[in-house]
């Protein structure tokens, strides 16, 4: 990835409560989906995969500490499945897309 999560998250995050321009083009294919699934969190980012434009990976955050990723080139499906650490409260996944930065999900609690 080049530089560490925090140095991505450092530049600038993407969300639904602070979605920047073009809101409802960023966010609807940028933002990951996360289905969480006997102790695995399954990311899907519905965003296209072309040599010029893709999600160059993604990862997920438990209690506000980076504990999994995966990078991809762009001839990948932008999809993962991430091992949750026992004990967790939260996840937030993180998906980066190599023209528009970081884009995160909310916060999901982890029953």
């Amino acid at each position: 990835m080049g530089l560490t999560t925090e140095e991505w998250k450092a530049k600038g995050v993407v969300t639904v409560a602070n979605p920047g321009d073009n809101a409802e083009a960023k966010l609807t294919k940028h933002v990951p989906v996360i289905t969480i699934e006997g102790g695995k969190a399954k990311l899907a980012v519905g965003h296209g995969m072309a040599a010029d434009h893709w999600i160059m990976a993604v990862w997920i955050e438990v209690d506000g500490k980076s504990v999994a990723e995966k990078e991809f080139t762009h001839t990948d499906k932008p999809e993962a499945e991430l091992d949750i650490p026992e004990g967790a409260k939260e996840i937030t996944a993180f998906s980066m897309c190599n023209q528009h930065d970081v884009f995160s999900s909310a916060a999901t609690p982890v029953a």
